[in-house]
């Protein structure tokens, strides 16, 4: 959590404060009258809560500007709530620019966002997590407030990028890595309860999913080997890879890291910019009760105001594996809902066509409304057999609405194209039909050659509206949940010992 006075986390959760911005690019500061609007994404977990990430952070803004932002210059924005407490988002790092007359649209990324090359080494082993760190920092020009602990490393791998290298020495410090709002490379570790509450008043909706998460087992791939310790399902398990563990910091880990216990949210609120994602907070509601949400992501957002998101991402109970079946089944529920219609027949039997009608494809569906339309489309190839006139005919509801003759090669095999489109259907179950038959002799379609789908969409008609959309998440009023938390580990802090952890 960024280091702000009381008066300013005060200000933060006022209703009706006044909110002041400021972009400070290298020699230039841009304030309100010139910024237009902005957007911060602070990550930690980009799936569920882990240890060992190394994410990057985005800030992207638009403001009016007659001159040029080069590429690579150094961004920092701030916040204030009273024009003389300024609090830091970052340091970041143009990486983009947008110029539309005196418009710009700049897109900036944290020092982690570069850090994509080879990782490489002078060290060898036996050494230390920390002795690599303190290399890499040196070697890439970056600022670090604490290196860790002196774990003894006996492998260094070498097909790794240096973001990925900080990540791997992280997770063997129980953390994970990012830079802080002043640009210096941290870990956040788990540490137990964070004091900071956030009070229901100062939350516009919270969404689900707010199941409860107790994280007890950590398993970890090390590219030679599968280390595990504690005891979980696949829900209470942090899934790692990391070349640097051993069994025995494995061990370690899981007993001064765990169990972990938080809630899944998703909550829409006033933006209080000192909240960093990595912590765990409370969320409180008065007179209920309190839980504590893992801040795995913020999205900020300015425009004269400023608002936030945050997410507390834990893994669901339901499986996460698309199964082609329930997708299917999920589209079909999608469309009907909509009232649209979609289906497909492919004859799996040769079709012998003679005088006497046959019939080719046949749909029944629901219309959930009047008047709505649908078109039938039908693909096949025949063999004449020696006839030449084929007659198809559309059925609506059992009545024809339409007669078509084709002439066709009758020693040879043709591809005919055939359409009908059906309007002002009503309400209710209808069906329709496609027949084929000769006016002489026969043909033949073979297994496989005739494809026909029914599309259609819903429509009101005259000047009614159309739902297309539906709501996806529910909005609840009441969490419930214990307390836990975070702290930002300075990386000027010493880090305690295994044995004093």
């Amino acid at each position: 959590m960024v280091n702000v006075s009381d008066k300013f986390k005060e200000l933060s959760q006022q209703h009706g404060r006044k909110v002041c911005c400021k972009i400070v690019a290298e020699n230039q500061t841009f304030f309100d009258d010139k910024i237009l609007e902005f957007d911060f994404s602070d990550i930690a977990h980009p799936d569920w809560l882990t240890i060992g990430t190394a994410c990057s952070n985005r800030f992207a803004f638009s403001l009016k500007y007659e001159q040029e932002i080069a590429v690579n210059t150094e961004i920092k924005p701030y916040i204030s709530f009273d024009g003389e407490e300024w609090c830091p988002l970052g340091v970041f790092y143009v990486e983009r620019r947008y110029i539309r007359g005196n418009y710009a649209s700049i897109i900036c990324y944290d020092k982690m966002y570069s850090l994509s090359e080879n990782y490489s080494t002078s060290l060898s082993v036996p050494t230390t997590a920390s002795a690599l760190l303190r290399e890499l920092c040196s070697n890439y020009g970056i600022t670090c407030r604490n290196y860790g602990s002196g774990y003894e490393v006996g492998k260094i791998p070498t097909d790794c990028t240096i973001r990925e290298m900080i990540g791997y020495i992280a997770a063997v410090n129980n953390a994970i890595a990012k830079f802080d709002r002043n640009g210096e490379l941290v870990m956040i570790i788990y540490r137990g309860a964070q004091d900071f509450m956030l009070f229901d008043e100062n939350c516009m909706e919270v969404k689900r999913n707010l199941s409860s998460s107790i994280i007890r087992r950590v398993t970890v791939n090390t590219g030679d080997e599968i280390l595990e310790s504690g005891d979980g399902g696949e829900l209470s398990t942090i899934e790692l890879y990391n070349p640097l563990m051993t069994q025995e910091r494995l061990n370690t880990i899981r007993a001064q890291l765990m169990p972990i216990n938080f809630c899944g949210a998703e909550i829409e609120m006033q933006g209080m910019p000192f909240l960093e994602a990595g912590e765990h907070i409370i969320l409180v509601e008065k007179g209920v009760g309190i839980f504590s949400i893992v801040l795995s992501e913020i999205d900020y957002h300015y425009d004269g105001a400023l608002t936030a998101k945050l997410f507390s991402r834990n893994r669901s109970n339901s499986d996460p594996t698309v199964h082609k079946n329930d997708l299917e089944a999920a589209l079909e529920e999608i469309r009907a809902s909509l009232g649209n219609i979609y289906k497909k027949h492919i004859n799996e039997e040769a079709l012998s066509l003679s005088t006497s009608e046959t019939t080719a494809a046949e749909f029944s569906f629901e219309a959930k409304k009047a008047n709505v339309f649908a078109q039938v489309d039908m693909n096949f190839t025949v063999d004449g057999g020696g006839s030449n006139t084929l007659l198809a005919a559309v059925y609506v509801n059992g009545e024809k609405v339409r007669e078509s003759v084709h002439t066709v090669n009758g020693s040879s095999r043709e591809l005919i194209h055939f359409y009908y489109l059906a309007e002002n259907l009503p309400k209710g179950n209808n069906t329709i039909s496609v027949t084929l038959k000769t006016a002489s002799g026969q043909m033949t379609i073979q297994s496989g050659q005739l494809i026909a789908t029914l599309v259609g969409k819903g429509m009101a008609g005259g000047s009614q509206n159309i739902r297309d959309r539906q709501t996806v998440f529910e909005s609840i009023p009441v969490v419930k949940m214990n307390c836990g938390g975070f702290k930002i580990l300075g990386l000027t802090e010493s880090v305690q010992t295994e044995q004093e952890a």
